[in-house]
């Protein structure tokens, strides 16, 4: 029997189907490493359907916070998560379009199999999260303060040495 709280790619419709709810992000195992604590709140929709052109399209759309620690001060911050994705899934590798005639606006991506709403959310939130978490107004680390400490790097030093040859 197959589960009906997956994305069944054989049995898309114009009309669509659509999957809305929220989560926890400590509930999401691939994000919850990134993450301060589990606490936080996601809300997300999940369209599948088929597009005028017969295209199986899924767009997700997700508004939300996480708690992640700033690497610069290792405080922990509220980080609005924000993002709204829209794939065209094709069946193989020959069906992706030529890199010069993808839009900024879709990603193909090839699918065969039934999908997880919630993967494609867990997706979404890991490709929305900054690679250095910094806490707004904790501004950038200073030039060869490689760890954030405040105290010069000692290939600073060195840097210092090249420079006046």
């Amino acid at each position: 029997m197959s589960n009906p709280n997956f994305i069944h790619l054989d049995r898309l419709t114009p009309a669509g189907t659509e999957f809305e709810g929220t989560v926890k992000p400590g509930d999401l195992p691939r994000v919850a490493p990134e993450l301060a604590n589990a606490e936080g709140e996601l809300h997300y929709r999940v369209t599948a359907r088929l597009d005028g052109n017969q295209r199986k399209v899924v767009s997700c759309i997700i508004d939300g916070f996480v708690f992640l620690t700033c690497q610069s001060t290792m405080e922990v911050f509220r980080h609005a998560v924000k993002a709204k994705d829209r794939l065209v899934l094709v069946g193989s590798e020959s069906e992706l379009p030529p890199t010069e005639g993808e839009s900024d606006e879709e990603d193909f991506v090839v699918a065969t199999d039934p999908l997880d709403p919630l993967g494609l959310v867990e997706d979404a939130v890991l490709l929305a999260l900054p690679m250095v978490p910094r806490k707004p107004g904790a501004g950038p680390a200073a030039p060869g303060d490689v760890d954030g400490s405040g105290k010069p790097s000692p290939f600073a030093a060195l840097a210092s040495l090249k420079a006046t040859r």
